[in-house]
């Protein structure tokens, strides 16, 4: 349960930044963090991190930023720099990165960061992205999630205009996916067992709508995907019925996190197909994607609350029931 909480933060570093916090976004995840469903929560814990907000503070050292500048802060807040994968511009990769909650800091006056479910924040500039202004503060914190996760794989696998995109699994994730792919010149197909969601997604851009319980719909489009996005977290599912819809050298991508995942190697072994993950983004995919929503009129569909604890436990159990379209965001007034 999401009660008020009260700290003195660590002192202000040279590299950081304090955020007046505007609003944060109500991930999936926080609820497994809040309960510890994953292990490793510590308490007390404060989620969050789908967070925009205003730099109110500086650290000596920080030039990229100034006082006033409206910033987002998504779920990574830091990395070694000094491993292969930092090296590389792959921060996300590093096996030693900081989370925007619950990361021991090695200090005792504050043992854990601490995420946006706040009214203040402090966090190092670097991992402060500056937010068009065509972005609205409470459109934006979701993008640092939910974009992330699902803009990351269409620029690393290589998707281009023209091709056949199909986007498993319609929700929080699935709806932004589902823009991506549209706005890049995709034919962008969703695929998911809800047939009351295709105005949803024919509103986002998908130009198909398949049943995948409905096995003539989904035999019609055997062998005809470049790619597809998963982005399903339940169990049960059969995903050798989703590699038979991909043509040879096609692409099978997962980002929501089902408890397990089984299949028979079969289909992937003698159509030659890739099957993958994709985690967060670069410092340079943040950016880019950032620009191309301001550019393309790519935003989530929200619902907000005023932020107390009484309505971030609203939120948590709405986002338990599956009942928000898409994601909800706890707005500071």
């Amino acid at each position: 349960e999401i009660k008020d909480f009260s700290y003195v933060p660590i002192s202000l570093k040279p590299d950081e930044v304090e955020l007046r916090v505007e609003s944060c976004g109500v991930c999936h995840s926080d609820l497994h963090q809040v309960h510890n469903d994953w292990g490793g929560a510590n308490y007390p814990l404060v989620p969050g991190h789908e967070i925009v907000g205003t730099v109110e503070k500086i650290g000596a050292e920080v030039k990229e930023l100034k006082v006033g500048m409206r910033v987002g802060v998504g779920p990574q807040t830091g990395s070694c720099e000094s491993c292969h994968d930092c090296g590389r511009g792959e921060e996300q990769l590093c096996s030693a990165k900081i989370k925007s909650y619950n990361t021991a800091t090695g200090d005792s006056q504050q043992p854990y960061t601490y995420g946006g479910f706040s009214k203040r924040l402090r966090v190092r500039a670097k991992w402060a992205f500056p937010i068009p202004e065509e972005i609205p503060s409470e459109y934006a914190g979701p993008l640092l999630c939910a974009g992330i996760t699902t803009w990351t794989p269409f620029v690393h696998n290589k998707v281009r205009s023209g091709q056949k995109v199909g986007i498993c699994g319609f929700g929080g994730l699935g709806h932004m996916a589902v823009q991506f792919a549209a706005k890049m010149g995709c034919k962008t197909y969703v695929i998911t067992r809800s047939p009351n969601k295709k105005k949803e997604a024919e509103k986002f851009g998908a130009t198909g709508f398949i049943i995948s319980a409905d096995e003539k719909q989904m035999h019609s489009h055997a062998r005809s995907f470049d790619f597809l996005l998963s982005t399903i977290s339940g169990d049960g599912v059969v995903y050798e019925d989703f590699f038979k819809l991909l043509r040879p050298d096609g692409i099978f991508c997962c980002v929501g996190l089902p408890p397990k995942i089984s299949f028979k190697p079969n289909l992937l072994v003698v159509n030659r197909l890739t099957f993958c993950g994709s985690y967060l983004a670069s410092h340079s995919e943040i950016k880019n994607m950032l620009q191309f929503c301001a550019k393309h009129k790519v935003l989530p569909q929200i619902e907000t609350l005023k932020m107390t604890a009484e309505n971030a436990n609203k939120a948590l159990e709405r986002v338990a029931k599956n009942s928000v379209r898409y994601r909800m965001v706890l707005v500071n007034n």
